[in-house]
């Protein structure tokens, strides 16, 4: 009935918020990067996260219908292919959904919270790390500054408050932090000794880092084939689900793709090739 409790089935569930321009979906895939090899991004800001594309290496699913139901859908989705990291951004659409099915009526969240509770369920208890990122309440305040003269004078600034989202919901998660418009994220709650009201300037590798050691995430050394760095295996196993799950593609189907880069088995990709290989077994489902 019990067992000695680990931590070696442990996945982050981390929460960023700030107000528009602050720069969390950025700030997200910068610390998804260095969490897991394969990073799915559940878009709900009309593909504004398609912009960093050049920088980061994701794949992305588009939502329009923002109903609680979709995020569960895409997470599964996600887990079904074996994405080391899926990416919410954002879930505030889903609380704006939430506040509609209930018609601003108050028996209305009668038949809501149960949503809502599915949708944190999926999150919390999903395969995968979660970094999800939440819009805040922007308001102004007055900031002093010493002009060129020497006087003091004061000048508008933008800052954001709290997430717009169900008050508590960052309790749910492992790590909650704010992002300003200077990029600092403040960690405002952290079940991870190390982080705990710390801050960070362009948030990314070092906070991955740290919360990796804290769950005990193995490093894995990169496989070295012919003097070229090889895939690790997480990859391969996203490139097997994604050729069975998405494409129907049969074990012989990704042997004759891999053959046409002489290749024998997946783990002997070059990371170089990945995206080629991937985009080499789209092009032979679409033939067949």
């Amino acid at each position: 009935m019990f067992k000695k409790a680990t931590k070696s089935q442990i996945k982050i569930r981390l929460a960023v918020s700030g107000a528009s321009g602050s720069g969390k979906t950025y700030s997200a895939l910068a610390i998804a990067q260095h969490l897991g090899d394969n990073i799915a991004l559940i878009d709900s800001e009309r593909g504004s996260a398609s912009r960093y594309a050049d920088r980061f290496m994701f794949n992305t699913c588009e939502l329009n219908d923002h109903h609680p139901a979709r995020y569960i859908e895409a997470i599964k989705a996600a887990e079904s292919m074996n994405f080391d990291v899926i990416i919410i951004d954002s879930l505030s659409h889903a609380w704006f959904s939430e506040l509609e099915l209930a018609g601003g009526r108050f028996d209305g969240w009668k038949n809501v919270r149960p949503l809502e509770r599915k949708l944190i369920d999926a999150m919390i208890g999903s395969s995968s790390h979660i970094i999800a990122t939440m819009r805040s309440k922007t308001e102004w305040i007055m900031e002093e500054y010493t002009a060129k003269d020497g006087k003091t004078k004061q000048s508008p600034k933008k800052i954001g408050t709290a997430p717009i989202q169900s008050s508590g919901i960052e309790y749910e998660f492992d790590l909650a932090g704010e992002l300003d418009y200077n990029h600092i994220l403040t960690i405002s709650k952290s079940r991870c000794p190390e982080l705990s009201d710390k801050t960070f300037l362009n948030p990314g590798k070092e906070i991955a880092d740290t919360l990796k050691a804290w769950i005990g995430q193995p490093q894995q050394p990169p496989t070295i084939v012919s003097g070229l760095q090889t895939i690790t295996e997480p990859q391969a196993k996203r490139l097997w689900a994604i050729a069975k799950n998405e494409l129907q593609l049969s074990e012989s189907d990704v042997r004759s793709v891999l053959a046409g880069f002489q290749l024998e088995k997946t783990t002997d990709i070059p990371v170089q090739k990945y995206d080629a290989v991937i985009q080499s077994m789209r092009d032979y489902g679409d033939k067949f």
